[in-house]
């Protein structure tokens, strides 16, 4: 009989621990997932989150905590007066950084750098010779040389603006070219094993609506060639580019 109840309290101290540890475990389980909202559809940059919610374009899921992040929204009143400021796939997180606000609208890289300096952004494409062996970088300041007219001028060169902010080159941007181009502490090796950007001979500059007209019209054919200025003269102002004295 002894051994009978040893045998029993040993059988019964397992199922103890067993359990304990079973719930132990089903805790930790519960603890590494949390509900997050995410998106049940693809949904189009420029939607607004009004129209998410009427849409039932957002649930409400079960996921593994890890993956969550940090941004994520914890609460849909989060959407109100917000708009998509991208194209977002189905499964994706509703982040903080997903919408903005409807005031700062869902312009491009282009369109939120000029908004509020009534400029525009105007492309062109200038091959090595005429863009200084296409070491342009966003960012970067430049002055416009074009050709005069054969009726105005003898033919030759006159700068047309000063200043001109590039605001990208290929579609590059400056935000996206900043750090590279600050890492010029290396010896001079190193600056010639950078790779000039893709499409580094098409250049979007900053000016204001008559300038771009400007530019337009004394690039027809290829006739304009830049300048690069150093760093300290291309200005920290609107970035509008200013008017050449010798025009």
């Amino acid at each position: 009989m002894a051994a009978a109840a040893i045998v029993l309290a040993i059988v019964a101290g397992i199922g103890v621990y067993m359990y304990a540890a079973g719930a132990d475990e089903r805790a930790q389980d519960n603890a590494s997932f949390v509900d997050a909202y995410v998106a049940n559809a693809d949904i189009a940059k420029g939607t607004t989150g009004a129209e998410v919610l009427q849409a039932g374009l957002v649930d409400k899921e079960r996921v593994a905590k890890a993956s969550v992040p940090p941004t994520a929204v914890t609460s849909l009143d989060q959407l109100d007066g917000k708009v998509l400021s991208g194209p977002l796939n189905a499964k994706q997180f509703i982040t903080a950084g997903t919408f903005v606000s409807e005031a700062d609208g869902i312009g491009g890289a282009f369109a939120q750098s000029i908004k509020a300096q009534d400029l525009v952004a105007v492309t062109v494409t200038v091959d090595a010779d005429r863009g200084v062996a296409n070491q342009i970088a966003p960012g970067d300041h430049v002055n416009i040389a074009s050709r005069t007219s054969a009726e105005g001028g003898d033919g030759s060169y006159r700068y047309l603006l000063d200043h001109v902010k590039v605001l990208a080159v290929g579609s590059s941007t400056s935000g996206a070219a900043a750090a590279p181009a600050a890492d010029t502490s290396a010896d001079s090796s190193s600056d010639a094993s950078t790779p000039a950007p893709t499409n580094s001979g098409v250049l979007t500059f900053e000016v204001t609506g008559d300038q771009a007209l400007q530019v337009i019209n004394a690039n027809n054919g290829g006739g304009i060639y830049l300048v690069l200025l150093p760093p300290d003269e291309g200005g920290t102002g609107s970035g509008a580019a200013k008017a050449a004295a010798s025009k």
